[in-house]
């Protein structure tokens, strides 16, 4: 066993002996740990930027819409439903067991793994993470190693508010995650490709860990000659080119009627150009267009 392999075992232990005491917690102690969190990102809101744009230039105003401001408002969600959701919920007791009592009672599932994508570090890194919180579980969080600015900054968050035995944080490569994926939690989410997705529920079978994975797939668009193509062009473009094209729900391709195809592509180059350029320059060249996170 090697030093990362030790600490995985050690820091999963130390949660598995802690998760009944979080299981327990009220909604006033799992309100209070969203609260910390939603201040926390405000505090720090520059040093998210900054890291975003480190990783692959992604712009403040994109930051601030597809990870602050939707984690901000998830959080503030959750904490206005939460104790209505944290009640047991009677229900009808079926014709055979008609002398008892019956209700649905919500329970933790325990320790929690979240291995998460580099294309919304934040988003789709906290998003799970304020979930498992609110539902009273404690949580190991793999980001991906492809942003590791913004993975750093996570790993700031989770330590300066948690300990280790109720929220922990690995950094590292695919050798981590394997390594995390060798211990039995009782829930694994997981957002990537089919392929990675794949191998993760392999890994979950071995110990019957239930499982959430949140996968990409295809999203055709289709236009004919009766579309608005201004309208059409606008939300092309901006499925497309938001987070440089980088996002699972972004047009793959295009259908399109040939007596509008061109009229469409000039209209989609017309509104990209005044989406994301900036001045004269080109769309490639203005700060407001992120950058292909690496060659792959």
């Amino acid at each position: 066993m090697n030093e990362i392999q030790s600490r995985i075992k050690t820091i999963f232990d130390q949660q598995l002996a802690n998760c009944q005491n979080i299981r327990n917690t009220t909604f006033k102690e799992r309100s209070a740990k969203l609260k910390s969190i939603e201040t926390w990102l405000m505090d720090h809101k520059e040093d998210i930027r900054n890291a975003m744009h480190q990783d692959y230039r992604k712009p403040a105003s994109e930051v601030d819409l597809t990870e602050l401001w939707a984690v901000l408002n998830e959080i503030r969600h959750i904490r206005r439903y939460l104790k209505k959701w944290m009640r047991s919920k009677k229900v009808k007791s079926t014709l055979a067991m008609a002398t008892a009592e019956a209700w649905i009672q919500y329970e933790p599932k325990g320790v929690v793994l979240i291995i998460t994508p580099w294309n919304f570090p934040f988003n789709l890194t906290i998003s799970p993470l304020i979930s498992a919180i609110a539902a009273g579980n404690c949580s190991v969080i793999k980001p991906s190693e492809l942003t590791p600015h913004s993975s750093q900054v996570i790993s700031h968050m989770v330590n300066d508010l948690f300990e280790e035995k109720e929220v922990a944080l690995f950094e590292g490569d695919s050798n981590v995650a394997e390594a995390l994926l060798d211990e039995p939690f009782n829930h694994i989410f997981f957002t990537g490709s089919p392929k990675i997705g794949s191998s993760v529920m392999k890994k979950a079978a071995k110990h019957l860990s239930t499982i959430t994975l949140e996968l990409g797939g295809k999203s055709p668009t289709i236009v004919d000659e009766t579309a608005n193509l201004k309208d059409a062009a606008q939300k092309i473009s901006w499925g497309k080119f938001l987070n440089c094209g980088q996002i699972c729900l972004a047009p793959d391709y295009v259908f399109v009627q040939k007596s509008v195809k061109e009229k469409l592509l000039e209209e989609i180059k017309n509104v990209s150009n005044k989406q994301f350029a900036t001045g004269n320059g080109s769309v490639m060249d203005s700060d407001n267009y992120a950058r292909i996170v690496n060659k792959k």
